[in-house]
């Protein structure tokens, strides 16, 4: 089946947020992000393969010359597929458990990452906050490995989420207490800051807890992707026994 005018001009709207936002479609890349996508239950509406790529049975499917597909591809060099997904749709519950929040974080690599691990230990939806990277940003998807749609993602303003956030609010900060030493329980809303920055003066002056890692051997941070990922480990599974798992 050849490309369409329509489904072309789809594929280069998707690599821009307001076309993202637009259309309710997500551009979802590599083999492996793809099928992690489709087993989350991602609606999927086709797929291109390029020639040397392994086309997936069932799904409406759109076959390129490899060059043709790097055109289209978020990365220089392309895995062979790309998927067009709609957005998943979310509906803030009023009873959560445990909530990933992403203040201001700015790197696709290291947001995708976030969502990964919080998907790995746990966390049942993540909060994207104003000023931070799209989550379905082609980048933060792959980045999650397509694990980013196995979880309920929220985009709100700081204003919003303060207003209905049911849980604690631990931020992370390096300048924060040891998160050994508290005993936070197991229902919270775990905030991770821009990557440079910090998170936002207002999370501080609204957080339970100001939360840190124990630092060694003169190191002063970690990234954020690094540093939230083991936070989310030592607030859940590391404070669970494994028969509770």
């Amino acid at each position: 089946m050849a490309l369409s005018r329509r489904r072309e001009r789809l594929l280069r709207a998707l690599r821009d947020r307001k076309g993202r936002v637009r259309e309710g479609r997500v551009l979802v890349e590599g083999p492996r992000a793809v099928r992690t996508a489709i087993a989350a239950g991602a609606r999927v509406d086709f797929v291109v393969v390029g020639e040397s790529g392994e086309a997936i049975p069932g799904l409406d499917t759109v076959v390129l010359s490899d060059a043709e597909l790097e055109d289209f591809a978020d990365t220089e060099s392309p895995q062979g597929i790309l998927a067009v997904v709609r957005e998943p749709e979310a509906t803030l519950p009023e009873d959560p458990l445990r909530i990933l929040v992403l203040d201001r974080v700015q790197d696709p690599g290291n947001a995708g990452t976030l969502i990964r691990s919080a998907v790995a230990l746990g966390v049942d939806r993540v909060v994207v906050l104003d000023g931070s990277v799209d989550p379905w940003n082609p980048k933060a998807v792959r980045a999650s490995a397509g694990e980013a749609f196995r979880v309920p993602i929220h985009r709100m303003t700081w204003e919003d989420f303060q207003a209905w956030c049911p849980l604690p609010l631990l931020v992370a900060d390096g300048g924060g207490t040891d998160v050994r030493t508290l005993a936070v329980g197991r229902r919270w809303a775990l905030l991770v800051g821009n990557e440079g920055a910090g998170p936002r003066a207002e999370a501080l002056e609204r957080a339970d807890h100001v939360v840190a890692l124990p630092l060694r051997g003169g190191v002063e941070s970690l990234n954020a992707a690094m540093a939230g990922s083991i936070l989310l480990w030592a607030l859940g599974p590391g404070m669970d026994r494994p028969d509770d798992a």
